[in-house]
Parts: C-alpha cells; sequence; structure tokens
C-alpha cells in the first residue's frame, strides 16, 4: 500500500474519530464555578452556586440557593429547578459561612477532593457572615462573582500579605501532625467584600482569627516568601517607616532544655523603603543603619507579641509543632499540646533596606 493511501485512510479514522468522541457545549450546561454553604434549619445545609449563562447578547452569572441534608442532595434540587444540567468541572472556589465553619467542613472539604472533574487548586474561603449574602451582592450583579473573589483571593496571595491556601495545601495542613490549617476571612463590609484577616482551625472547626493587622507577620514568620507586601512600622520616637517586602526568609532552630523544646528564629528580610514620615516634620537624609535597626527591634517586639497570642488561643498556624516533631524522632503529640502554650521562643531580625534620595 502506498504512502498516499495510507495517509488518506488515516484523516478518513481521524475525522469520523472525532464524531465519536464525547463533547460537551458550554451553552448545554451551567459550569459551576463557585459554590457557598452556610447553615440551615433543622440539620440541613443551604448550599449557593454561581455559574454563567451564556447568550447571543454575551454571558450573564445565575446565582441560585437551595436546602438540603447533603451536598449531593443540594445538587440534586438544584437541577430540578434550572434549565441547564450543573457540573463542577470549572469550579474556582468554595465558600463556607461562620457558622458552618465552626462546626466543621471535613466532609464538604472531602466531598471536593474526591470529585475527579475539580482540581485541587481551588480556593477555598470562609466568610464572616453567610456566602448566600455575599454572592447576591449587588455591586457585584455584573461580575462573575467566582472568579472575581478567586482573582481577589490571589493577587493579594502573590503580591500582598496573605499566605497562599488552596485546596491542595489546606488538606495538607488538616492531616499534618503539628500544624493547624488556615484560610482565608472575607466579610460584606457595607456592600463590599474585603479580607479581614485569617480563619484559623482546630482539627476541622474554624476557632479563631487573626485579624488582617497581623497578617503581614504571619505570613513573614511562615516560610521564606519574595514578596509579603508592604507594611508600616510606628517606631518608639514617632516616626514612620513604610516597608515593601522583597524578600524574607525565616530559619527555625530548636534545642531541648530539659526535656522541653526551645525555638530560636532568625528573620531575614531584604527590604525597599517606600515611605519614611519623621516625628520632627522635617526634610533629612534617611539614616538608614539607625532605622535598619529601629525596625528590628520593632519586628522582634511584634513577632513575639504575635507568636504569644498564638499561643494563649492554643492554636500553631505557624506549624511548631511540626517543626518539633521533624526534630525529635520521640515526639509525642499529647505531650506537646501540654507544652505548647509555655513554650520558650526567640526571635532575632536582620533587616536590609534599600533606598535612594531624601526623604520627607
Amino acid at each position: 500500500m502506498g504512502s498516499r493511501s495510507v495517509l488518506s485512510i488515516f484523516f478518513i479514522l481521524f475525522l469520523s474519530g472525532c464524531s465519536l468522541l464525547p463533547t460537551r457545549i458550554v451553552n448545554e450546561v451551567g459550569m459551576i464555578q463557585g459554590v457557598g454553604y452556610d447553615l440551615a434549619g433543622e440539620g440541613e445545609i443551604e448550599g449557593t452556586v454561581a455559574y454563567p449563562v451564556f447568550k447571543n447578547k454575551g454571558s450573564t452569572t445565575e446565582v441560585k440557593s437551595v436546602s438540603g441534608y447533603s451536598s449531593k442532595e443540594i445538587r440534586e434540587k438544584l437541577n430540578n429547578e434550572t434549565q441547564l444540567r450543573l457540573v463542577s468541572g470549572q469550579l474556582r472556589l468554595a465558600l463556607y459561612g461562620e457558622s458552618l465553619a465552626e462546626s466543621g467542613i471535613s466532609d464538604f472539604i472531602d466531598t471536593l477532593n474526591r470529585d475527579p472533574f475539580i482540581g485541587s487548586i481551588v480556593q477555598l474561603a470562609i466568610v464572616d457572615g453567610e456566602t448566600k449574602e455575599l454572592m447576591n451582592l449587588n455591586k457585584y450583579q455584573s461580575e462573575n462573582i467566582s472568579i472575581y473573589l478567586q482573582e481577589m483571593l490571589d493577587q493579594n496571595m502573590e503580591f500582598g500579605t496573605l499566605p497562599k491556601t488552596n485546596l491542595q495545601t489546606f488538606l495538607f495542613q488538616l492531616f499534618q501532625t503539628g500544624q493547624d490549617a488556615y484560610l482565608p476571612l472575607i466579610k460584606n463590609v457595607n456592600g463590599t467584600i474585603r479580607i479581614t484577616g485569617l480563619a484559623v482551625f482546630k482539627d476541622d472547626s474554624f476557632i479563631t482569627s487573626i485579624p488582617r493587622e497581623d497578617i503581614f507577620m504571619f505570613k513573614t514568620l511562615l516560610k521564606k516568601n519574595k514578596n509579603n507586601g508592604t507594611q508600616a512600622f510606628m517606631l518608639e520616637n514617632g516616626d514612620k517607616v513604610v516597608l515593601e517586602t522583597l524578600y524574607s526568609n525565616p530559619k527555625y532552630k530548636i534545642k531541648m532544655v530539659q526535656g522541653k523544646p526551645e525555638f530560636s528564629i532568625h528573620l531575614k528580610m531584604k527590604t525597599k523603603l517606600q515611605e519614611f514620615a519623621s516625628s520632627e516634620k522635617k526634610k533629612h537624609a534617611f539614616d538608614r543603619k539607625k532605622y535598619q535597626d529601629k525596625v528590628e527591634k520593632e519586628l522582634e517586639k511584634k513577632a513575639l507579641h504575635f507568636i504569644n497570642r498564638l499561643k494563649e488561643e492554643q492554636v500553631d498556624p505557624l506549624g511548631l509543632g511540626a517543626k518539633y516533631r521533624e526534630h525529635d524522632r520521640a515526639f509525642d503529640e499529647q505531650q506537646w499540646k501540654m507544652q505548647y502554650p509555655d513554650v520558650k521562643v526567640s526571635i532575632k531580625a536582620n533587616v536590609e533596606i534599600e533606598q535612594t534620595g531624601t526623604i520627607n
């Protein structure tokens, strides 16, 4: 058989094979891009979904809510009310209301994890309030609310103070011994959606939060980062120094003292001066060495205060327990839980500030 005949047969098989492949036309299904869950009455859960509907003149976003006893039942009820069959292949965002999160969200996370059509980089967040109300805010009616929120979280993780989280990282933290999981906390503030902090979990239940003003410190102490956003330091003499973090790297060391672990953290930061306001209210050259020392002392004080607050609340989102477990093969989880509130932690900061010119 000649090469031309073989090529002809190949194209015939290829073209006929295309018609046998399963197809899913976007205007024939509802591609769920965002879901939200809230507690409802009598043990039920209220589920809210957002999905685009494509029309001749463009697309709109539909937001629908129903109640049921499981996410599967909620999906079935929603399909009974929609003109399009709802599928989860484009899910970008999963939200959980505060009351629901306090009662535990492992069943909902497990459902996402078991769905073969859902990727591991789906963004998760806790809503201070109800997800249904937030997903139906008037201000975002012309937006695709799911994509808007996903991109808002993504850009704050990439360029701001928010640590990176998603379905994959949350699952890892949830099942890791010696670390408590965390997720972004968002809220409807007078009709505008804002990131207000981090929700911290004990097991799978939302137990406390890290306020927005402390997220920078948390991300800085968590692990090495190239960008932690911008932070203002108000110094004891009244001067204000605003720094953009270009690089940060916390290194943890553990030593055993009388059978108990002690942690020392060496925090190295490379920053860029964005703003300087002297309490003397006059222009002068910025004394880099002087203010590096002052920022280091302020950073050490704030970091220690932050860690002590976590210990008081008996939550460990920084994963000190996990670090101790890696250090000591004889790690005992129950013993560590008793030691944690009183564990000794010391911090040494090394801050480098880049700047040029005269600053007000």
